[in-house]
């Protein structure tokens, strides 16, 4: 049986599941530290989701609020490598679209770009995966993700679940999303080169999609 969990403090047995769960489920050089997890939940915006299969943690995701917005972002969703064919994925979206969540946020996801990198397939079936699932793409914003330790970074496009969806963004809501995203999670100032390059290659037009093409 699987089960979910919805842990918003550390002061309970399920948060020190989840982060193990998470330290077994993402390469190391990929790993936000646990003190940073520490300091989010402790903020208030920070929610973790928490999978097991029958008592055993085997998925975890972190929810962030992006505080004077109507948005809250995904960032990590994590997977021990024994459990990966089972179908958390599915039912972790499921789960979303049952939270409060859902019903007053919009859920962003940051999705890998299939124009960067070898495993172009992979990713279209990924973003495929996503839109089976009522996601929708924010078309043509290209982002940027830095890896925690620096070194490298993962190119990235915006995906997004939301129960209107019909609703319409102005060029300001996004760029003011992307800046509060860029400041809470990767501490990266609105002048900063690579997000004013996303912010200056925005479309004027801001167009969402159930189908992702080039």
């Amino acid at each position: 049986m699987i089960n979910f969990y919805n842990i918003t403090d550390r002061q309970n047995q399920e948060y020190y599941e989840a982060i193990e769960a998470y330290k077994a489920g993402t390469p190391d050089e990929l790993q936000l530290k646990t003190e940073l997890i520490d300091e989010k939940m402790d903020s208030g915006n920070a929610v973790i989701i928490m999978g097991k299969q029958n008592i055993v943690p085997a998925f975890m995701a972190l929810l962030w609020k992006l505080e004077g917005t109507n948005f809250m972002v995904n960032e990590i969703i994590s997977i021990i490598p024994s459990f990966k064919d089972l179908p958390f994925g599915k039912m972790y979206f499921d789960v979303l679209k049952h939270s409060e969540y859902y019903q007053n946020k919009h859920i962003l996801f940051e999705v890998e770009d299939p124009e960067f990198g070898p495993d172009r397939a992979e990713r279209l079936e990924k973003i495929d995966f996503y839109f089976s699932h009522g996601f929708q793409w924010m078309k043509n914003i290209k982002t940027i993700v830095p890896h925690p330790t620096g070194d490298s970074h993962e190119n990235t496009l915006l995906m997004l679940l939301t129960q209107n969806r019909f609703v319409e963004f102005s060029q300001e809501e996004i760029q003011s999303l992307l800046i509060k995203l860029y400041k809470d999670l990767y501490q990266t100032d609105k002048e900063a080169y690579i997000l004013k390059e996303i912010l200056n290659h925005l479309p004027e037009k801001i167009e969402l999609s159930g189908k992702y093409y080039k």
